[in-house]
């Protein structure tokens, strides 16, 4: 029974886990909501959360370091807990993410889920350990070994988007000149703007918009100079009336009501050569800086509008 409860228990924190790896971007704009650390902290923090959960399920199922795996467990939930407590204090009704996007749950639900697994814990806290590696040394070059690959394969596979701006990977898609017309016609051709490449129904798109949106808060920056560009993605121009608010419902953010305007799809793909979300930074009307989702730059982005 004990032994049963600890293997449910660590199952159900690896499950977790992968839940939120499977949709890192999510997770990764629910720490970044907070406003506590800049988006690339809070991508480092999402991920190192998640490397935590999985070792933990697997020290559970493998049984080393018991009395250390249980407190360390016991302080994950009571934290999360109490956090969770918070939110629901506060009246917040939306997905916590303690799944990822595979199942929503909002803080109450996930504060009985947190009991069931305190439950389950204090079951299978004196569950008798795994005799096959009875060496203190094993165990700590398995324990090892282990750290550094469930650590290099979130970082490989998950990788975060600041890394690419260390590598110096820079966006080059926007075909300028297939993009004056517009910015003569919107009247974008003078001072400093920014300029969001956007589809409706792309998911990338949609973390975008949201990511954008808690910068503009967080630093608290003027919306007048953002402008949404959205490519049609039907032959019926007048569908994008419902898609854009289905744009922003999908994105989990409100409709700032900021600066948009529609390009047909044959239009815009070649002016995007295809790529979208793109970020666009002008100055006078001239492209100063050009990313995409994964290599938004924050602290570029808030310095080149004040």
């Amino acid at each position: 029974m004990r032994f049963s409860a600890r293997i449910l228990l660590g199952a159900l924190f690896c499950a977790s886990a992968i839940a939120k790896l499977s949709s890192v971007e999510s997770f990764d704009l629910y720490v970044f909501s907070f406003r506590l650390f800049s988006f690339d902290l809070s991508s480092l923090a999402a991920r190192f959360l998640i490397i935590a959960e999985l070792l933990l399920g697997l020290g559970l199922m493998s049984g080393f370091w018991r009395k250390t795996v249980n407190w360390c467990c016991a302080i994950m939930l009571g934290g999360f807990s109490l956090f969770l407590a918070w939110r629901w204090d506060l009246g917040d009704q939306a997905s916590c993410h303690c799944f990822g996007d595979v199942l929503d749950m909002n803080p109450w639900q996930s504060l009985l889920k947190n009991a069931g697994l305190a439950a389950l814990l204090a079951v299978g806290w004196k569950a008798p350990g795994r005799d096959w590696l009875d060496s203190r040394l094993w165990k700590s070059i398995v324990t090892a070994a282990a750290c550094i690959a469930v650590t290099l394969a979130v970082f490989l596979f998950w990788t975060p988007g600041f890394w690419w701006r260390i590598v110096g990977h820079r966006s080059e898609n926007l075909v300028e000149e297939k993009w004056e017309p517009f910015r003569d016609e919107y009247g974008l051709d003078k001072g400093r703007e920014v300029v969001l490449f956007l589809s409706p129904l792309c998911e990338h798109c949609q973390h975008c918009i949201s990511k954008v949106s808690t910068i503009i808060d967080r630093h608290s920056l003027p919306e007048d100079r953002f402008h949404l560009v959205f490519m049609t993605v039907t032959d019926q121009p007048e569908d994008m009336e419902k898609l854009i608010p289905y744009f922003f419902e999908q994105a989990a953010t409100a409709d700032r009501g900021l600066d948009r305007h529609i390009i047909t799809y044959d239009l815009f793909l070649p002016m995007t050569d295809g790529m979208m979300p793109l970020v666009c930074l002008f100055e006078d009307g001239r492209l100063a800086a050009e990313y995409s989702y994964n290599t938004l730059d924050e602290k570029a982005l808030v310095d080149f509008l004040r």
